[in-house]
């Protein structure tokens, strides 16, 4: 038991990642982002072509460039396809048809560029270290420093300075910022960049975890960053690291009880339960009606 509850931990420290960027972007653009998956799988495959291409960077020099091209990816996406369709016609189910078919868009691109066989980082073997009662690679310690360190960064970031200042206007009132004077398109094109490097920050973590991957890396975890992201309450990002602590632990236990096919469900059964007993989820959702941006 102790032992699937460090294994939970440390999935969890990944799911929070991801769920900081996904939930960062739906509290300032208020649309749910059906493609952050893809944003995942691009920055494995990123990591994959500085780690093992002409480049043979270390796999931490890979998690930054990872990190920074997802960044300018997220930013492209936004701007070249997402903001263009949202201004036109703003509301919610709009937007989420709209990420839902980039992802299916995204997706094939993939296969075509990258294939369907199985990629995997080089990397210096883990060595497992016991940790109270845990059980913990190197690497699994690292993530989960990360994951505290960037929740503290985007404390800070929302809390003390002047573009976070405008992301939580903007998160409570869209219309009342613009007449406020904010500059809206830079600061959605800050949320991009910054949602889309931890995106793939996470998916080159993820890609370490499972060892081999394909393009397909990020949609796989897609539902549990959405059960992280509601559970905690939408565009709360303290929010969005308790749910996935509940969620990362919760699938590993269960693993000991049901089969590891039926372990997902836990998360789901959650989410109805949540809905039903706090629809804002367990820290408070933001919610305002959706806008253009």
């Amino acid at each position: 038991m102790l032992h699937s509850i460090g294994f939970g931990l440390v999935d969890a420290s990944i799911l929070a990642i991801a769920a900081l960027g996904f939930s960062l972007q739906f509290g300032v653009t208020n649309y749910v982002n059906f493609a952050y998956g893809a944003y995942l799988s691009f920055g494995a495959y990123m990591a994959v072509w500085s780690n093992s291409g002409p480049l043979h960077l270390s796999i931490w020099l890979s998690m930054v460039v990872a990190a920074v091209t997802t960044g300018m990816f997220s930013w492209v996406v936004d701007r070249g396809f997402l903001a263009p369709f949202i201004r036109r016609r703003s509301g919610l189910i709009f937007a989420l048809i709209i990420t839902f078919t980039l992802s299916l868009v995204l997706d094939d691109v993939y296969i075509v560029i990258w294939g369907t066989t199985f990629r995997e980082l080089n990397y210096s073997a883990p060595h497992t270290m016991s940790v109270g009662p845990f059980l913990w690679s190197q690497y699994d310690v690292i993530f989960m420093a990360c994951s505290i360190l960037l929740l503290i960064a985007m404390m800070a970031l929302l809390g003390r300075t002047r573009l976070g200042r405008m992301m939580r206007a903007m998160g409570d009132d869209l219309d009342l910022a613009r007449v406020c004077g904010f500059r809206t398109r830079r600061v959605t094109s800050a949320v991009a960049v910054i949602s889309g490097a931890l995106a793939g920050l996470a998916g080159v973590m993820l890609a370490i975890e499972q060892h081999t991957f394909t393009t397909s890396i990020g949609d796989n975890v897609l539902f549990l960053i959405l059960g992280s992201v509601i559970l905690g309450g939408i565009g709360r990002p303290a929010g969005a690291v308790l749910g996935a602590i509940l969620v990362g632990v919760s699938v590993q236990v269960a693993v000991l009880f049901i089969p590891a096919g039926l372990a997902p469900v836990l998360v789901f059964v959650a989410l109805i339960a949540v809905m039903l007993l706090r629809p804002e989820g367990l820290l408070g959702a933001t919610t305002r009606p959706a806008g253009q941006l």
